[in-house]
C-alpha cells in the first residue's frame, strides 16, 4: 500500500509476501527488464519492466494487493513512488527484492537452455549509481539536472557524467546527494561499491577462486 500521508511506499518482508503468495492474496509485478525476467522470476509474476513502466495505465486489481519487486528493491520502490504520484492505492514494495527471496530459500522459475544453445549474456543486478539516480529519483520525481545541480552544489557536468556512467561517485558527491534526497550518507557510495564488486567478480572471480585456496582449508604447517 502507499502511504499518501508521508509520501512513502509501504514495504513488506519476504516471509509476509511468501504467505500472501501461498494464499493467492496478491498480484506480483516484476519491474526488472525482460532479460532478467527470462533468466529467473517468481512463478506467476507479471512482467512490467521499469524502463517502460507507465503508472497512468497501471492495472487495478479488485480484491488483491499488488506487490512490486525487482532485484534488490530499489527499482520496485521507485515504481511504487510513480504509482503514488498518480494516485494509485494498494501497491506494496518487496523489501530486498528477488535476492532476498532466493536467500530465504524460496523457489523461482528458471530458464534452462538446450546444451547446443548459447547461454544468454550475463545479467548484472547492481546498476551504476547514475542509473539509480536517474531511474529511481530524477525521472519519478521529475527533477532536471539544472535543478539538482542548483540544490546540491554539484556541477551539471559532474551529474551528467555520473548518470552516463562515465564518472564514479566520490565521497563528497555521496554526501551532497544524501543530504538532498534524505538517504544514508554512504548510500550512494555503497551503490558504487556494489556495482564495482559485481563487475570485478564477473571479470576475475573464477580466476581468483582457482588461484587462491582459503586459509581455513589449507593443511597446517608441521
Amino acid at each position: 500500500m502507499l502511504d499518501t500521508a508521508t509520501n512513502t511506499v509501504q514495504s513488506a518482508d519476504i516471509q509476509t509476501i511468501k504467505r500472501w503468495v501461498d494464499n493467492n492474496e496478491i498480484l506480483l509485478v516484476d519491474v526488472r527488464e525482460t532479460a532478467e525476467f527470462e533468466k529467473e522470476h517468481i512463478a506467476g509474476a507479471l512482467l512490467l519492466p521499469m524502463s517502460s513502466f507507465d503508472a497512468e495505465i497501471f492495472p487495478v486489481i479488485a480484491g488483491k494487493k499488488v506487490v512490486l519487486y525487482c532485484a534488490i528493491g530499489k527499482r520496485s520502490e521507485a515504481a511504487g513512488k510513480m504509482l503514488l504520484n498518480e494516485g494509485h492505492p494498494g501497491a506494496i514494495h518487496m523489501t530486498g527484492g528477488l535476492s532476498a527471496w532466493k536467500a530465504a530459500g524460496f523457489p523461482v522459475e528458471e530458464q534452462y537452455l538446450p546444451p547446443t544453445q548459447a547461454a544468454p549474456a550475463p545479467v548484472f543486478l547492481c546498476p551504476k549509481p547514475g542509473t539509480v539516480l536517474a531511474q529511481e529519483y530524477l525521472h519519478p520525481l521529475k527533477i532536471t539536472l539544472p535543478v539538482l545541480a542548483q540544490h546540491t552544489g554539484l556541477s551539471i557536468n559532474t551529474l551528467d557524467a555520473l548518470i552516463k556512467g562515465e564518472q564514479p561517485v566520490q565521497v563528497e558527491t555521496s554526501l551532497r546527494l544524501a543530504r538532498y534526497f534524505s538517504t544514508a550518507p554512504d548510500f550512494w557510495m555503497q551503490l558504487q561499491l556494489d556495482h564495482d564488486m559485481e563487475q570485478a567478480r564477473h571479470k576475475t572471480g573464477s580466476i581468483i577462486s582457482a588461484q587462491i585456496k582459503p586459509r581455513c582449508l589449507q593443511t597446517p604447517a608441521l
